[in-house]
């Protein structure tokens, strides 16, 4: 019931954030930043989606990392909007709880899924 739980929140996820992105593009609301916007958003989305499906993706080794730069980068990502006013605020406290539980995913992906990973071999 949990795994499904988490496909069904990985797809509902995944389709908010790349409608999200189709608005901005349709709007034109594009800059210098954006690219690394979605290659960001992919790796959130690709790490939901191995821990929801419980299926390694690509390598482990690179998953810790990723977490990290995909955590920083949000938060700093956020410094700019949260300053630009209330109302932005209230948009990022509305968005965050919604967002939380895929950095979580994440994060268990990375460190907390050691049977979706083959076991490293020993050298004599």
């Amino acid at each position: 019931m949990i795994r499904k739980g988490w496909t069904a929140y990985a797809a509902v996820i995944t389709a908010a954030v790349v409608v999200g992105e189709i608005a901005n593009v349709a709007q034109g609301s594009l800059d210098a930043r954006t690219p690394a916007n979605w290659v960001l958003s992919a790796v959130l989305l690709i790490a939901t989606w191995g821990y929801a499906l419980r299926r390694p993706i690509g390598a482990h080794r690179y998953w810790g990392p990723a977490f990290w730069v995909v955590l920083i980068a949000t938060g700093i990502t956020l410094v700019p909007v949260l300053m630009a006013g209330p109302a932005a605020v209230m948009v990022v406290a509305a968005l965050l709880p919604l967002l939380a539980p895929a950095f979580y995913a994440a994060y268990r992906y990375a460190y907390r899924s050691p049977e979706l990973w083959p076991a490293p071999e020993e050298t004599p």
